[in-house]
Formats: C-alpha cells, sequence, structure tokens
C-alpha cells in the first residue's frame, strides 16, 4: 500500500508541476502577445532562415518516408479487401489531416526547441538576460517574440511542403509496388483531399509552432546550474513540447473532425 501511496503521491506532484509549467507559459504568451506592436521585420527573417530554410532537408525526407510508410502498411488491408487503389485515398487523408502537421512539429521540437532552449538557457546561466533587464530592455520582446513569429510562420510553410512529400511518398509506393497506374493513384488522391483539409492542417501548424517556441523559451529563461542546467533545460524542452504537441493533435482533431463535423 505503501508503494502505491509514493507512486500515486508522485504521479500527483507530476501532475501539478505540469499545470504549474502550463500557466507560467500562459503568462510568457501574454508577455510576448502584448510586445506585438514593437516587433521589427529583421529578427523575424533571421529566425525564419535559421529555424525553416534549414529544416527544409529533414523534414522532406522524414514525411517522405511516412508517406511510404503509411502507402506500404496499409496496402496489406486494403489488398485483402479489395481496394488497392485506395491506398492514395488513405495516404491523402492521413498526411493532409494529421501526419504532415504532426511529424513536422516533432522534427522542429528538435530541430528549433532544442536549440532555443540551449540559446537562451546559456543566456541565462550568463546573467545576459538579467544584463538585458537591468537596461530596461524587454528579454521577450527581443528574443522570445522573434522566434514565435518565426517558428510559427515557417511552421505553416514546412507543413506544406510535408503534405506534398508525403503524397508523393504514398504515389512513388503505389506506382511502384502495388502497381497502381499513374492517372489512377493522381485522381484518387486530389479527390481524397477536401478543400478544408489544408488550412485545418495549417492552423495546427502554427499552434504547435507557438507549443514548441513557449516551452523552449521558458525552459530557457528558467535554467540554473550552469552547464549541466542548459542540458537539462533542452532536454525538459523537447520532451514536453512533444508531449504537449501531441496533446493538442488530439483536442484539434476531436475539435475539427467531431464537434464541427457535427455541427
Amino acid at each position: 500500500m505503501q508503494a502505491v501511496a509514493r507512486m500515486l503521491g508522485a504521479l500527483g506532484s507530476g501532475a501539478l508541476a505540469l499545470i504549474e509549467e502550463v500557466g507560467h507559459m500562459g503568462l510568457l504568451a501574454n508577455r510576448t502577445a502584448v510586445s506585438l506592436p514593437h516587433m521589427r521585420a529583421e529578427p523575424v527573417a533571421l529566425q525564419m532562415i535559421r529555424f525553416g530554410i534549414r529544416a527544409i532537408p529533414i523534414v522532406a525526407l522524414v514525411n517522405l518516408f511516412v508517406g511510404m510508410i503509411v502507402a506500404v502498411s496499409m496496402s496489406e488491408m486494403l489488398h485483402k479487401l479489395g481496394v488497392i487503389t485506395w491506398t492514395a485515398k488513405v495516404v491523402a487523408v492521413a498526411v493532409t489531416r494529421e501526419l504532415a502537421p504532426l511529424m513536422t512539429a516533432i522534427v522542429m521540437s528538435g530541430f528549433a526547441g532544442a536549440a532555443i532552449a540551449a540559446e537562451i538557457g546559456t543566456m541565462t546561466v550568463n546573467e545576459e538576460i538579467l544584463a538585458l533587464e537591468c537596461a530596461a530592455l524587454s528579454p521577450v520582446r527581443f528574443l522570445v517574440l522573434p522566434r514565435m513569429l518565426g517558428v510559427c510562420l515557417m511552421m505553416m510553410c514546412l507543413t506544406l511542403i510535408a503534405d506534398v512529400l508525403g503524397m508523393f511518398g504514398g504515389y512513388l509506393v503505389g506506382t511502384t509496388m502495388l502497381d497502381i497506374g499513374s492517372p489512377t493513384y493522381v485522381d484518387i488522391n486530389n479527390n481524397a483531399v477536401e478543400w478544408m483539409d489544408i488550412p485545418k492542417g495549417l492552423v495546427k501548424a502554427f499552434a504547435f509552432g507557438m507549443i514548441i517556441t513557449l516551452v523552449a523559451c521558458r525552459q530557457g529563461l528558467n535554467a540554473q546550474g550552469g552547464a549541466l542546467g542548459v542540458g537539462r533545460a533542452t532536454t525538459n524542452a523537447v520532451v514536453l513540447s512533444i508531449v504537449l504537441i501531441i496533446f493538442a493533435n488530439l483536442c484539434f482533431t476531436i475539435l475539427f473532425h467531431w464537434t464541427l463535423a457535427a455541427v
């Protein structure tokens, strides 16, 4: 019984810590929104290049493989049902509605989130953040806002690339391994995607970008304990980002394909 009580206590403490962390992220988001009127284009463009342009190859490659994996894994069942050509439909729907924004966000949590947490964490432990505050300069305005806008905007662009590469991965499998004619595959693929699927995926991508930057900046600003603290903040940023991204994806899926669909 004592072991069970300790386990439940640990779970409760972890849940309270997570809720508290989400609350701090909400406060940081509010401070960032207040800084929006002071936004400058140059820092945002720099962050878009750092965390967007340079992420294109890895995002494209990951989503190409994901589209191929979905096509291969679903083809056996669809072949038994006698609708092997529906592979195009399954891949198109899965990629545009769920996999493209989700996989892009997971990749970016490691590519951008870890870098942001480490960068700001190093500045925190070296007291550079304190120096900014002593000079009456807002760390949120100069550090958080450009990174948030840059990552959020590029997340939407990267998700569009992921949509194309994911469906192209399914196309490669369908036409080379499943003997589906190229015109047939393209026609089924295009008819399967509803006109609102792409905008819904972009909404998800923008929200996931906010989660990545909020978590990373919060962990970086809260870092302490030298190099060990920076490493801990970086690890926490990636892990917490992935957990919150998956939870947010669940909420968006329920909202888009259940709640709003019933209205």
